[in-house]
This record gives C-alpha cells, structure tokens and sequence, in this order.
C-alpha cells in the first residue's frame, strides 16, 4: 500500500479536465499523490484512471438531461460508491456544481476524515446568492478564479482563496502593435445565439466597409454555423477560423466583435481591443433582469465596477449602436485586467491553487 496521500478529482466537462488536468499538474511537481476520479484527456495525461468516460456527464440544458436522467442518476451512484470505498484524504470537485453538489451530499457522511474543496465558485455575485450557504456545508474550501469572489463565501465560514485565473497561463500577451486590414467577429458557438447575433454583426460589417472597402472579417466559427454565417454574410470579404486558433487571432487582431460569454474575458487578457454584443428572447431578458444583481455582462466590467469594454446588449444590439461603440472606442489598458488575473503574483494560478489544496493535507 503507498503512503501517498490520496486525491479523488472529479470534473464533468472539457472545461473542468483542463483546470483539473492544470491542478494534477502542478501536484504532481509538488509531491507525490495517488489520483483517482472522473476527467478526460488532460486529467487522464497527468495520471487519472477515469472511473467512466466524463463525456457520460457532459449534458447541458434541461431537455437535453431528462432523457438521461437514469444514467446520470447511476453514475452519480456509481461515484459516490466508488469513494466511499477509497476513503480518499481529499475529494476535489472542478465545476459542474449539479453533478458535483449531488455526490459529495451523498458521500460526506460516508467519509468521516475526508476534506472537500470546489475548485471554481459559483456566480453568487450575479445571482442566487443563497448558494453561498449551501456551498459552505458541503465543502471545507473553495477556489476562485476572480479577486471580489471569497468574500461572498467566507461569511458562511468557507475557507475560499482567490488562486488566479487559469486562463493567463493559456493566453500569452498579444502583440502591441496589430494591422488595421481586418477586423475579427464571433458570433457565438451555439446555433441560436448564431441566428441572432450572425445578421447584426453583418451589418455592422457592411457599414464598416462602407467606411474602408478594403476591410476585412475573419469569423471564428465552428462548422455546423457555417452555412448560416454564409448566409448573412454574403457578398463580403469573409474568412474563417477555427475555435482552437481562435488565441492565435487575437493576439493579432486589430478589433473584435464579440458575442458575450467568456471569450469576452480571453480577449481582455489576449489584450486585443473588442466590444461585446448580446440579444436575447425579450421575455427571457425581462426575467434575468429581476434575477441578477449585476450591472454589466463582461466580466472586466464587473471587476471594474465600470464600463471599461462597451456593453451593447438587446435593444442596443444593433449595427448602429456597435458601430458607434466601434468609433468611440477608448482604448482602455487591458494588461491591469490580466496582472488583476494572475493572484499572487510569484506563481501561476495552477500553482496556487495546488498549495490552497495541499494546505488541507
């Protein structure tokens, strides 16, 4: 029998195996421990045998999940037993909160010396801020990606740290100096968020050349949009890129429109300069503004508690409103978004996050 410590890790989707594949990572460095738990590619490249294939738990939306209610139900199960027999000294749980909440309600009482942290806090800032209580029951610590984030937790008693964002050890700065022969849009990955904002950006684009004829558009688009995108915008001086080159353009690129959701937080850190556009079903909108208790949708603007990006969301999200957004753009300085990303300054989030979990060792 080792005597390593023990470390069940558990993520649900591509995004939580990166961050947790980064965490196995710069554990393993620091020590030597035995991994077991649930992950793709990257956990398992740092040494995870997956308990089943995570793409098992990769379900969004509710009609999509109902279907596979039973077999999600048995994994749940499957885990829950599973480390019940480890005893493991510590359970990391990366995102996917529904999976994740369900298991360790289940297997806490079953593992009497077993720490439990989350790694990636809920956006109690933005709305259901009762989640915070919750969350300090179920688990002994918390890792945060954004500095306003622990003091939304500690109140309850949970131990939560701000470690960093991983996002600055997979985008490098981007260039200072970028041409001005072509501007970059992203309509959005899904296929009704392409619907909506693919004939707005159009548009603009029109407009754009109307203004300078020999502009440009590179679109980052997957390839199930594409022939929407044609569509919209045919006759013009288009190009694509494809998702996982998407870093590369925007160190490059001179302007972005961009749909909101995270990519809008990769282009501050990119420092590539960019608008967020956005257009919703109005009665879907009417609803979120009595749930959320934020003021702005991009994130650099939350941290800043301003509009430092501009925002042009529904009745805004129009080719005029962006276009003008475009033409009064203050360039604001993005590197103060990316060092307010790092954490502490002297190690990469990843590391940081390691010694947060080894504190509980």
């Amino acid at each position: 029998m080792s005597n390593h410590k023990t470390i069940y890790i558990i993520a649900g989707e591509e995004s939580g195996d990166i961050l947790g594949g980064r965490l196995m990572q710069a554990l393993n460095q620091a020590g030597q421990f035995d991994f077991h738990g649930i992950g793709g590619q990257s956990m398992q490249e740092q040494g995870l045998p997956s308990l089943f294939p995570m793409t098992d738990l990769s379900v969004m939306g509710l009609f999509e999940v109902l279907p596979r209610l039973p077999k999600i139900m048995k994994r749940i199960n499957q885990t829950v037993t599973d480390i019940a027999q480890k005893q493991p000294d510590l359970v990391i749980t990366v995102d996917s909160p529904d999976f994740c909440k369900r298991v360790v309600k289940a297997v806490r009482p079953l593992c009497a010396k077993t720490k439990f942290i989350h790694y990636v806090a809920p956006t109690v800032w933005a709305w259901r801020q009762g989640r915070a209580k919750k969350m300090a029951k179920l688990y002994d610590g918390l890792i945060c990606l954004f500095p306003f984030e622990p003091q939304y937790f500690e109140p309850y008693g949970l131990r939560a740290d701000y470690c960093g964002h991983p996002i600055v050890e997979t985008i490098t700065q981007g260039q200072k100096t970028r041409t001005n022969d072509h501007i970059l849009i992203l309509p959005g990955s899904r296929v009704g968020e392409v619907k909506r904002m693919a004939p707005v950006f159009a548009e603009t684009f029109k407009k754009m050349r109307g203004m300078n004829p020999s502009l440009k558009a590179y679109i980052v688009a997957l390839p199930h949009v594409k022939d929407m995108i044609d569509e919209e915008f045919y006759g013009m001086d288009i190009d694509y890129i494809a998702p996982v080159d998407r870093f590369e353009a925007f160190k490059t690129a001179p302007f972005t429109l961009a749909t909101s959701g995270t990519v809008g937080l990769e282009l501050a850190v990119a420092e590539c300069p960019h608008i967020i556009a956005y257009k919703m079903n109005p009665l879907t909108w009417k609803v979120l503004q009595h749930l959320v208790h934020v003021k702005f949708a991009h994130l650099v603007n939350i941290m800043e508690g301003r509009q430092v990006i501009p925002e042009c969301l529904q009745s805004r999200c129009n080719s005029d409103d962006i276009l003008h957004a475009v033409k009064t753009y203050d360039c604001p300085d993005l590197s103060v978004i990316r060092a307010k990303l790092s954490g502490h300054k002297d190690q990469s989030p990843s590391q940081q996050a390691a010694k947060f979990v080894q504190s509980f060792l």
